[in-house]
């Protein structure tokens, strides 16, 4: 099939109604089966616009039809109402028997008249659909070519995608697109699924951090059943330890996506959780803290403490120190580079805040260069404002993607919306947002093909403000896989990232 470029400059000049190009038949035709062009032939044309020349008399006719059908019901409805009457009954025989046949005979023609109206109608509404799809026809090789409302929506997707596919075969990219629309839709089924079985058995709960746990779960762990049993037995185990209810779900969602029996990391956590306490993490933060430095255990067993009390030193953010500590790479390199990020962010206007530290821990982790990532991040700003008051973390953990442009991410953002609307409504903008994020990081695509795949692992995050709390939502992002996980920063001081500790 054509390349991507041809396909695009094809379709656009259908859709603006100025072709200037052409494509093989076959091509117009595959174009036809997948949904994206309609292709009328000449006769059927010249027939469509007799039908729509015949439209206004139609028009009349059916309207005028309308208003006697409307009359006869009324006096249907007057006959009705007069056979069923008292008065009817003291009547003569004859007189009853004459008024309940014309009003038998005048129901039976009200009835063929509804009948008439309906089909007349449809036959009205086909014509309506008839035009629309003409508005849309451009003459093409003794034919007509129109976009589908569905190929407009390719066309725009195409067209944010050209500066990657544009010397693709469009049936390639066709495959790969597809591929990702079903992995969304797969992730958005198993996500329902899953809050379906957690919801009532989490009720103290709110709806949108099961919902968080869901859509985390849905992607680390596909098998329904384990999973579901995985975190329940991995919350139920923690509730000795937690001291609220936020650290305990993160922290077991990151039990139930570490490959390791609760027998083992639950007594491991255990552990941890005193010592976080002891370079300074307090009570209400460290269960959550605990659970991210298990998550990074070291190949030898030992735990990234030292790193994190270093961190410490560095960030005030209690969960970007963890973030931060469980990275394989230098200090020097990761403070360097965590610095010049948040000077960047000072520059631009914003003051000291949670936000900023964990916006500059993300985009540190990621492998983008932090001298290249202000154009990319106020691009993502500016798409995101509309649902977020305050954009710049999520900017941050979408811009730490580093092999998507600004827009691609947009739009593949909007499509994992969209998604996860459909099943998780209702729910703020944000809300959903949140979980949109959660649902694109580490997908499979075509946008994605030819990584490095020797790349090191990079955790990022997400964080949502729907209202005056902070739900936080750190992903880690694997190359082809990922576990998600959760806990909360903000206006509750038990929050995993409440702003604190000092600044060495």
């Amino acid at each position: 099939m054509a390349n991507c470029k041809d396909v695009y400059t094809f379709l656009t000049g259908v859709q603006h109604r100025s072709l200037t190009t052409t494509l093989p038949d076959a091509d117009l035709s595959s174009l036809a089966q997948l949904g994206i062009l309609t292709i009328v032939a000449a006769d059927r044309y010249a027939q469509m616009t007799h039908d729509l020349d015949s439209m206004a008399s139609g028009r009349v006719a059916l309207a005028q039809e309308t208003d006697e059908r409307n009359r006869l019901a009324e006096t249907v409805r007057e006959e009705q109402q007069r056979t069923h009457s008292i008065l009817f009954h003291f009547e003569g025989k004859e007189r009853r028997q004459a008024d309940a046949d014309r009003a038998a005979k005048d129901a039976a023609s009200l009835g063929a008249m509804q009948n008439d109206l309906t089909a007349r109608q449809q036959q009205f509404d086909a014509i309506l659909r008839e035009k629309a799809t003409m508005d849309t026809l451009v003459p093409y090789a003794g034919r007509y070519v129109g976009l589908t409302g569905f190929g407009a929506l390719q066309v725009r997707d195409l067209g944010v995608r050209l500066y990657r596919s544009s010397d693709d075969d469009f049936a390639a990219y066709w495959q790969g697109a597809q591929t990702v629309d079903r992995e969304l839709n797969d992730i958005g089924d198993r996500s329902s699924a899953y809050f379906a079985q957690l919801g009532p058995r989490l009720p103290a709960s709110d709806r949108s951090y099961v919902w968080a746990i869901a859509v985390g779960l849905a992607k680390s762990q596909p098998d329904l059943g384990p999973g579901v049993n995985g975190f329940l037995s991995a919350y139920g185990a923690l509730a000795d330890l937690a001291h609220n209810d936020e650290n305990r779900l993160l922290s077991a969602e990151i039990l139930a996506a570490i490959p390791r029996p609760l027998t083992d990391t639950v007594p491991l956590l255990g552990q941890l959780e005193p010592e976080v306490r002891k370079v300074g993490v307090p009570k209400e933060s460290a269960l959550g803290v605990a659970s991210l430095i298990l998550l990074g255990q070291r190949q030898d067993g030992t735990f990234a403490l030292p790193q994190l009390q270093q961190f410490l030193g560095v960030t005030r953010s209690y969960e970007s120190a963890a973030l931060l500590a469980i990275v394989n790479r230098p200090f020097d390199e990761l403070t360097g580079k965590f610095g010049a990020l948040r000077a960047l962010f000072q520059s631009w206007g914003y003051q000291p805040s949670e936000d900023v530290e964990l916006a500059s821990s993300y985009l540190t982790l990621s492998d983008l260069p932090a001298d290249g990532i202000a154009t990319k991040l106020a691009i993502l700003s500016r798409g995101l404002v509309a649902y977020l008051a305050y954009p710049l973390v999520a900017s941050a953990i979408l811009a730490s993607i580093p092999v998507l442009e600004a827009n691609e991410t947009l739009n593949l953002l909007e499509h994992a919306y969209e998604i996860i609307g459909r099943r998780a409504m209702p729910m703020s903008q944000a809300e959903l947002l949140c979980l949109a994020v959660r649902m694109i990081h580490g997908i499979r695509s075509e946008t994605v093909s030819g990584l490095d795949a020797t790349a090191a692992r990079t955790p990022v995050g997400f964080r949502y403000a729907p209202t005056q709390r902070f739900l936080f939502v750190p992903i880690v992002v694997l190359h082809g896989s990922y576990y998600s996980t959760f806990g909360f920063a903000g206006s509750h001081p038990a929050h995993i990232g409440s702003f604190g500790g000092s600044v060495g």
